[in-house]
Parts: structure tokens; C-alpha cells; sequence
């Protein structure tokens, strides 16, 4: 089990990670997290992120779930 501080992101984060995800998405979510961990942890979830690439994936999900991203979101036409 790990614990890993992040702060809310902010919006000029999110506009880095929508500007990148274009060209490479693991990229951009890899960028995205470490732009909202606390600085204390960044180099820790550096070395982790290189042996689990795909970690980024889902800390990133969670952490764009908290800007309101939701895979849950449904929408009725009237």
C-alpha cells in the first residue's frame, strides 16, 4: 500500500495536461501527476512511475476526477 500526498490541481495544470494529451496521453497524465503531488514526494513517485508507467494512468483518472471528470456523467435530451 502506498499513500501519496496530491493538491487539488489547478487550472493552468489542466490546460497543460489537455495541450500534451494530443500528442502522448501517458505523457500528459505522467506530467499531470507530477505537477499536483506535494513537492516532498515528487522525486519518490518519479522512480515509481518509471517501474509502473501505468500508475500515472490511474492516479491521473483520480486526480481529474477531482476537476469533475467523471466517467458517471449521464445527459437526457428533452
Amino acid at each position: 500500500e502506498l499513500d501519496y500526498i496530491f493538491r487539488k490541481p489547478a487550472t493552468p495544470s489542466y490546460d497543460r495536461y489537455v495541450k500534451t494529451s494530443g500528442v502522448s496521453g501517458t505523457r500528459a497524465l505522467k506530467t499531470f501527476v507530477l505537477d499536483n503531488i506535494i513537492e516532498e514526494q515528487n522525486e519518490d513517485i518519479k522512480e515509481l512511475l518509471e517501474e509502473y508507467p501505468a500508475l500515472s494512468i490511474s492516479l491521473g483518472e483520480k486526480l481529474l476526477d477531482m476537476l469533475g471528470l467523471s466517467k458517471e456523467t449521464q445527459v437526457k435530451k428533452l
